[in-house]
């Protein structure tokens, strides 16, 4: 299967896709299709983009997905650390591609927008037109959700829609860890300042996203070794003893109350990094 040429950082992606969308014809495509058009190249003028760097990527999606896996879409929540870092961002990672109805690979990133508080929509653009799609979106806290566009349910493919809202989701709750990660200027200065001029775009727009892993964060986890030398890894949601009338408490087959705490990332990718191999279910402990 054949793919065009993949950019080398975000800023390649997105001056593929500018290129793409501009020069559509009104003899290919209709009014609709051209107001999207229209808007993403807009939406891109006020967009936050961030490049995450290929194990990052991986860190997130192993964790994230064991966490959800065998659950049913309406039956997913996601808890606060999944909220965008800002109101519209753009992501992409090497090696993020999706194929054409004629076979073609071609690169894809994904953008998100905040349509309301802790509401966000998830967009797929490629740098051809004919991948260019809604796929769905999430809300995060106690009433938090994963919705998939309607064309998902129609064709029976709502796995595909939701792993890309999912893949969202895992890099906010990493990218909100600041203790893990640390975020650098993309490309070279010529090319910030290239987009700068083409496309209105500010040199700070470009992040990204890396461990934080050097001498100084070594050192300053190693001073107390038993407790803090652990490597990445998800600390899974469980149940612990509570009082009645504590928040978020269930009484239990035992007659006992019990307050569910949420998964949270534990440990620094200095030490290394845990893949998580068992995930059990919320309800399934009720």
């Amino acid at each position: 299967m054949s793919k065009v040429r993949e950019p080398s950082n975000i800023i390649e992606m997105v001056e593929m896709i500018e290129s793409s969308l501009s020069t559509l014809s009104p003899k290919s495509y209709d009014k609709q299709a051209l107001e999207s058009a229209r808007v993403i190249l807009k939406s891109f003028q006020t967009m936050d983009f961030y490049e995450i760097s290929s194990d990052v990527y991986d860190a997130a999606i192993d964790h994230f997905f064991e966490l959800h896996q065998g659950k049913k879409v309406s039956d997913i929540k996601l808890d606060h650390d999944a909220r965008l870092p800002s109101n519209m961002c753009g992501f992409w990672w090497p090696g993020s591609m999706a194929s054409c109805s004629d076979g073609l690979r071609i690169p894809v990133m994904l953008i998100v927008r905040e349509i309301s508080h802790l509401e966000n929509l998830v967009f797929l653009v490629g740098s051809d037109f004919e991948v260019c799609e809604p796929m769905g979106g999430y809300s995060v806290g106690e009433d938090s959700q994963v919705v998939v566009p309607p064309q998902a349910l129609h064709n029976d493919n709502e796995q595909h829609y939701s792993a890309a809202t999912l893949k969202i989701a895992a890099l906010c709750s990493l990218i909100n860890q600041p203790s893990f990660l640390k975020t650098e200027t993309v490309g070279s200065r010529q090319q910030r300042r290239a987009a700068q001029r083409k496309g209105g775009y500010s040199p700070e727009a470009w992040r990204k996203v890396t461990w934080n892993i050097g001498e100084e964060v070594k050192a300053k986890l190693t001073r107390d070794e038993p407790v803090r030398c652990m490597p990445l890894h998800y600390t899974r949601g469980h149940w612990r003893r509570a009082e009645e009338g504590w928040k978020n408490t269930t009484q239990r087959k035992d007659g006992l109350w019990y307050q569910w705490i949420e998964g949270f990332w534990s440990g620094h990718p200095a030490f290394g990094i845990k893949k998580a191999y068992h995930a059990p279910k919320m309800g399934d402990a009720a």
